[in-house]
């Protein structure tokens, strides 16, 4: 890894509560206003595609949307940053795929307003496969540090999972975590290569501008705080499934 400018401030902690924050931000859009509103309007006839874009909850959407776009670059950063110092790689993808199974009720609800929507599949799973890649590309290393075809191989088998089963940014969330792994060891070259990779979304490469001010520490994080990193997903989930199913 490149040496660390002391300028550099945030915390691995600091990264994750903004992901979080700009998380929810984003699923308030999507869920509430979207799922809840904007898209049984246009089922129902009460809102028009032509008329949409000058819809004021419709601008709010927008904003809060591109807002949100922000969360999963850092999640996966993140992400990648925790394979490279877990002491139990096997652990660490167990935990996500528990906490895929635990999101995927309020996932669909909050979304699709349905307890099971089997054609879109919570992020918890691209992440888990994402680690899953990591640890292929890790065990079949080059003596030189360069991934070999075997590890290649197995992570392209990781993404094209995560593109049949349709899991939130499927093929290209676990191409991107890959990318973040292959490029660590220079936090210039992994910010460029993120943010040209997120491209496709307007907002999202500004993410890696706070990556690189990341100071390569963990920051304080208690276990009771680790563990509420994990529930926030799930839970915040459910309190927005709550609000679009039954308020709105």
């Amino acid at each position: 890894m490149t040496a660390l400018s002391p300028r550099r401030s945030f915390s691995g902690t600091a990264l994750k509560t903004i992901a979080c924050i700009t998380m929810l931000v984003d699923h308030i859009g999507a869920s509430c206003i979207e799922a809840g509103i904007l898209t049984p309007g246009l089922d129902v006839g009460t809102l028009s595609q032509d008329t949409l874009s000058a819809y004021p909850l419709y601008r709010l959407d927008m904003v809060l949307r591109f807002t949100g776009r922000l969360a999963f670059p850092l999640f996966c950063f993140l992400l990648v940053e925790g394979f490279i110092h877990t002491h139990d790689v096997k652990r660490y993808v167990q935990r996500l795929l528990l906490f895929g199974l635990v999101s995927e009720a309020p996932f669909d609800l909050a979304f699709f307003r349905t307890p099971f929507a089997p054609q879109h599949q919570n992020v918890y799973w691209t992440l888990a496969l994402g680690v899953l890649a990591m640890a292929g590309l890790k065990r079949f290393e080059k003596e030189n540090g360069l991934p070999g075809w075997q590890g290649l191989v197995w992570a392209g088998g990781c993404a094209a999972l995560a593109l049949a089963a349709n899991t939130d940014y499927h093929a290209i969330g676990v191409l991107i975590i890959c990318t973040l792994y292959l490029t660590r060891a220079d936090r210039k070259r992994q910010c460029l290569a993120g943010a040209v990779l997120f491209l496709f979304e307007l907002t999202a490469p500004l993410a890696f501008v706070l990556v690189w001010f990341y100071n390569g520490q963990r920051g304080a994080c208690s276990p009771l705080l680790k563990k509420a990193f994990y529930w926030f997903y799930p839970v915040h989930l459910l309190v927005l499934a709550m609000i679009t199913n039954i308020m709105l």
